[in-house]
C-alpha cells in the first residue's frame, strides 16, 4: 500500500493512491437462491466475486507491532486473508520488511535500514515502541510497552511465539511462513529503490509462490523497472498513472484491476457510491486504506462495506473480522466445477480446481443432482492452486439414464470457500 502520509497534492489536490490486481483463472457463475445457472463461465473480474477481503496492515500495527512476524501470525491466527507490507534493502542487499527507511520509529535503534547487515537488522527489537492502537508511540508510560525486550530477552514471549518474532523479517521469511495467504507488497523508494525491485523480481521469479503476490510502489519508474524484469508477477499502477484515472475517464487498467484508496482526502469524499460504481464497471475492485485509527473503525468499516468495496486494509484485522463474521460478509472463493461429466455405466469423473487466490484451503462437499435429486457426491479437499479429477458414483442408475432430466452440480462449502450451483454435460 502506498503509505497516505507519501501522498502529495497534484492536479486538483485530490490524489489517492491506488493499487492493482491483475486478471486471474477462470471461476464459474454462481446462482442466487440455489438455482442453477449456465457455467462455467469465464469470469473477466473474478476478485469482484471474491470479496471482502480482510487485509492487515502492516500485519495489524493497531493490534501488533509494526511488521514483524508476531503480527502477521496474529493476523492470520485473526482472520486476514491477505498481509500488507513494505520493504527495502539491507547493507548485504536482502529485503527486509520495513516501512521506514530509519529505524527510529519502531525499534531500540537509530539510522538507516540501508547502513545495517541483515544480522544486525534482526538483532534489533522491532516493538520497542509498540503500544495497542499505536504503532509507534514514543511518549508512553514504560509499562505500557508490555512487548518491549521480547526479542532482546529481557521479557518472556508470549506463548506459541519466540524472540525471534519480534525483529525486522526478511522478505524471504514472511513469504516461505504464509504459502496460502495473498501478500500486498510495497517496493519502497529512496536510492535503493530500484535495486530493491531487482531483488524483489528474482525472489518472485524464482518462486512457487509468485502467483500470490501484488506488487505496488509510489514510484511509477521502479514499478515499470519491476514489471520489466518480472512479467508475470501482478502490479498496481504508480501514482502518476493512477492520478489520471481518478481524475480522468476511470476507464479499464489494462494489466492492472484493484484501486486502493482512502476513504476521505484532504476532506474530499473519496470512496462514495459512485467511485465504487465506476470502479467495478472498469473491471477494478476497491480496497480501503484508513488515515490511522479515528477512521478505522467498525462505523466506518460497516459505510464502505455497504457500498461494496472490496478490501479493507485494516491496522485492526481480529476486529474486523468479527464485523465481517457477523455481517457473514467473510472472504469467500468460488471452486473451479466441470462443467464436463466423463461417465462409464455408474461412475463418472468430474475436475475440480482450487484458485490460487485463496486464502486458505478449498474445502467442500460437491452434490450432482439429477432434476431435484441428489444423485452422487464427493468430498473436496485441495491446496490453493490444486486441481483434481474426483470420483462420483450414483447409486443403481446410470449417469446417461440420469442425464435425460438434467445434470447440475451444488456446492456446500466450508469457511474459506464460496457455495455455488452450475449445469453439467456429460462426455
Amino acid at each position: 500500500m502506498i503509505h497516505r502520509r507519501r501522498l502529495r497534492v497534484l492536479g486538483l489536490g485530490a490524489v489517492v493512491a491506488l493499487g492493482g490486481f491483475g486478471p486471474v483463472g477462470v471461476a464459474n457463475a454462481v446462482g442466487s437462491g440455489g438455482a442453477p445457472v449456465a457455467a462455467p463461465v469465464a469470469v473477466v473480474a473474478p476478485w469482484l466475486a471474491r470479496r471482502p477481503l480482510n487485509i492487515a496492515h502492516a500485519g495489524g500495527d493497531l493490534e501488533s507491532p509494526h511488521e514483524t512476524m508476531y503480527a502477521y501470525r496474529q493476523a492470520v491466527a485473526s482472520g486476514a486473508d491477505m498481509l500488507e507490507m513494505d520493504l527495502r534493502l539491507s547493507k548485504d542487499r536482502q529485503l527486509m520488511v520495513i516501512h521506514d527507511d530509519t529505524l527510529d520509529r519502531t525499534t531500540d535503534a537509530m539510522g538507516a535500514v540501508r547502513d545495517r547487515t541483515v544480522a544486525e537488522l534482526q538483532a534489533l527489537d522491532n516493538a520497542n515502541w509498540f503500544v495497542p492502537n499505536c504503532w509507534s508511540c514514543h511518549d508512553r508510560p514504560a509499562a505500557e510497552y508490555t512487548l518491549r525486550g521480547v526479542r532482546t530477552g529481557a521479557r518472556a514471549a508470549p506463548a506459541g511465539y519466540t524472540a525471534a518474532d519480534f525483529t525486522i523479517p526478511t522478505f524471504q521469511q514472511v513469504l516461505d511462513a504464509f504459502p496460502d495467504r495473498i501478500l500486498d507488497v510495497e517496493i519502497k523508494d529512496g536510492p535503493d529503490g530500484f535495486a530493491a525491485a531487482e531483488a524483489l523480481a528474482r525472489v518472485l521469479n524464482a518462486s512457487p509462490h509468485g502467483s500470490r503476490v501484488v506488487v505496488v510502489s509510489f514510484d511509477d519508474a521502479i514499478l515499470e523497472h519491476f514489471r520489466a524484469l518480472a512479467p508475470t508477477i501482478v502490479t498496481s499502477p504508480g501514482l502518476t498513472a493512477t492520478t489520471a484515472w481518478f481524475l480522468g475517464t476511470r476507464s479499464e487498467l489494462p494489466g492492472n484491476a484493484s484501486v486502493q484508496v482512502p476513504p476521505v482526502y484532504s476532506g474530499i469524499d473519496v470512496v462514495s457510491q459512485k467511485f465504487v460504481d465506476d470502479a467495478h464497471a472498469a473491471h477494478l475492485a476497491v480496497w480501503v486504506w484508513f488515515n490511522g485509527n479515528d477512521d478505522d473503525v467498525a462505523s466506518e468499516w460497516n459505510r464502505l462495506l455497504d457500498l461494496g468495496v472490496d478490501g479493507l486494509i485494516t491496522g485492526k484485522p481480529r476486529q474486523l473480522q468479527a464485523v465481517l463474521d457477523v455481517r457473514g460478509d467473510s472472504f469467500r472463493t468460488p471452486l473451479d466445477v466441470g462443467p464436463t461429466l466423463r461417465v462409464r455405466h455408474y461412475r463418472a469423473r468430474i475436475d475440480v480446481g482450487c484458485p490460487v487466490l485463496t486464502a486458505d484451503r478449498c474445502r467442500a462437499l460437491l452434490g450432482v443432482r439429477a432434476g431435484g435429486d441428489i444423485v452422487g457426491g464427493a468430498l473436496v479437499d485441495l491446496a490453493p492452486g490444486e486441481q483434481r479429477s474426483l470420483r462420483v458414483d450414483s447409486s443403481r442408475t446410470s449417469w446417461r439414464h440420469l442425464a435425460r432430466r438434467g445434470l447440475t452440480y451444488q456446492i456446500w462449502a466450508a469457511p474459506d470457500t464460496a457455495d455455488a450451483t452450475g449445469a453439467l454435460n456429460l462426455s
